[in-house]
C-alpha cells in the first residue's frame, strides 16, 4: 500500500493552492471514512453464522439430506454441531436424532430460523 500523501499528489496538481489542495485531500479522506463505515456495516457470513448460535437452524446438505437443529458451535470450516435435530430426505422420511456433527464441506445453504421442509 502507499502512503496516502502519495496518493493525494496524483489526485491534486502541483501547480493548485494549498487552499484546494488541502480541500481536495479532506474530500478524499472523506470517502474513504464513508467507504469504510459502510464496510464496517455489513455482516460477514461466519458473523450471521454466530449469531445463531443457540438458535434453530435449517441446514441443507449436498446429496438428498436435510437437517434442522439447534445450533451449538461451528468452526472456521464450517463443521457444525446441532442438538435436538430432525434429519430429512428427499423420499419423505424424517428421523430424530439427540445431537450431530456436520462436516462443512457438504453444506449447501443455511436458512437461520428454519424447522426443515414444509411437507415434514
Amino acid at each position: 500500500l502507499k502512503p496516502l500523501s502519495t496518493l493525494l499528489t496524483k489526485l491534486i496538481p502541483a501547480e493548485a493552492n494549498d487552499e484546494t489542495r488541502r480541500a481536495k485531500s479532506l474530500q478524499t479522506c472523506s470517502k474513504r471514512r464513508n467507504l469504510s463505515d459502510k464496510m464496517a456495516s455489513q455482516l460477514l457470513p461466519l458473523e450471521l453464522i454466530d449469531k445463531c448460535v443457540g438458535s434453530r437452524i435449517w441446514v441443507v446438505m449436498k446429496g438428498d439430506k436435510e437437517f434442522s437443529g439447534t445450533l451449538l458451535g461451528f468452526d472456521d470450516y464450517v463443521n457444525m454441531v446441532l442438538e435436538d435435530v430432525t434429519e430429512f430426505d428427499y423420499s419423505g422420511n424424517h428421523t430424530k436424532l439427540p445431537k450431530i456433527l456436520l462436516n462443512g464441506n457438504n453444506i449447501c445453504m443455511l436458512i437461520p430460523g428454519g424447522e426443515g421442509p414444509v411437507n415434514a
